[in-house]
């Protein structure tokens, strides 16, 4: 997802890291690792951009880690600084068995590590589909027919993975509402999840929400709360203009009696153009029933739009003020992320907001009944 961030959302989310308690507490970490090993890594984990905060020599198979960070802090130990075994810095001592993975502490940590250990071995499948995808990008000898070939042939078997790894994540999430848990996963599950359920899982009331660690996956759910204000309401009218430059309406579109997915995106962001085979398999599926597209481009360069257009053969009409972040489109309808989308009922209300993927066909299969 291609985002754009605004001081006020950033303001909001310090706010609500401010709020959670910042107190100093002591990890006191020994464990064994394999004897190649030569220096053992604490990771303060933000949920964006982990960082090394102490370190500490191997002798032997052997090492010890004494240290101070936040009270609750989510951490990683790590010989590699990219795998780690996660646990919270709540001052109770731990014993690490790196050889095997294993964590065994607090209550709560020990609990962590085997959901940890657990997940690890859901995704054992996707490290060596993700060395073919970049072994095939690699490969000059390829054409790019044979690539898109293989792509198609490697993409359903990872996202074949992905789906039992967010779906066991938002179980484990489900189960442990009650405790820190949900810290470490609710940041690879809520870009998949509906506004309600976010809303729910991030309600004020847990006692992770406001755990500093769920900066980021707080940011995003302003932004989702922002669009969501829209479910409910009629449509905003707008101007913009199509590729030849003549003005149009969004009431040209919007309730006049059909469905209506108003679909925010722009030529330059790639997980836009990645969605489109999917939306123009629904728009070819559903159009004869009534089923409209409504394109809000983000660009600013009138043929680099209209080229996307052309490439990717967007039949449904497309509208653009060329303004790039500032389109009317964008402030009109708080986007500060794409892709993004609206679906319009026939009366002009909005009913759905972000309907990608498999929840696109979801939702109009319900609508036309096939």
């Amino acid at each position: 997802m291609i985002n754009k961030n605004f001081i006020s959302t950033l303001a909001m989310t310090l706010v609500a890291t401010a709020s959670f308690a910042q107190q100093s507490v002591e990890y006191r970490i020994n464990g064994t690792c394999p004897a190649s090993v030569k220096t053992v890594y604490v990771m303060d984990i933000d949920g964006s951009r982990p960082e090394v905060i102490d370190s500490a020599k191997v002798e032997a198979g052997k090492f010890a880690i004494n240290g101070k960070s936040d009270k609750d802090a989510l951490l990683g130990l790590t010989t590699t600084k990219k795998d780690y075994r996660v646990f919270f810095n709540d001052g109770k001592p731990i014993t690490a068995d790196l050889t095997n993975n294993v964590l065994k502490g607090s209550e709560l940590n020990t609990k962590l590590n085997a959901y940890d250990r657990e997940v690890d071995a859901l995704s054992v499948g996707l490290e060596p589909l993700y060395q073919q995808v970049a072994k095939m990008y690699s490969d000059e000898g390829l054409s790019q027919q044979e690539r898109k070939n293989k792509l198609k042939e490697l993409q359903p078997k990872i996202e074949a993975i992905d789906t039992k790894l967010n779906a066991r994540k938002l179980e484990i999430i489900k189960a442990n509402m009650d405790n820190l848990i949900p810290v470490a996963y609710l940041g690879d599950v809520i870009f998949g999840l509906e506004y309600n359920e976010m809303k729910g899982l991030l309600d004020d009331s847990r006692v992770y929400a406001k755990h500093p660690a769920l900066n980021e996956v707080k940011r995003y759910y302003a932004i989702m709360a922002k669009k969501a204000a829209f479910i409910g309401k009629k449509f905003v009218d707008i101007v913009e203009n199509d590729v030849n430059g003549t003005p149009h309406k969004l009431s040209e579109y919007c309730g006049k009696g059909n469905y209506v997915l108003i679909d925010f995106w722009a030529s330059w962001c790639g997980p836009c153009r990645g969605e489109m085979p999917n939306v123009k398999a629904n728009y070819e599926k559903y159009h004869s029933k009534g089923f409209e597209i409504v394109g809000l481009s983000f660009d600013s360069k009138l043929e680099a739009w209209k080229k996307a257009i052309e490439d990717m053969q967007l039949g449904w009409i497309n509208l653009s003020d060329l303004k790039g972040w500032q389109t009317i489109a964008g402030q009109t309808y708080g986007i500060t992320s794409i892709p993004a989308s609206f679906l319009v009922d026939p009366e002009g209300t909005i009913v759905a907001l972000d309907l990608r993927g498999d929840k696109l066909g979801a939702k109009l299969k319900e609508i036309y009944g096939f």
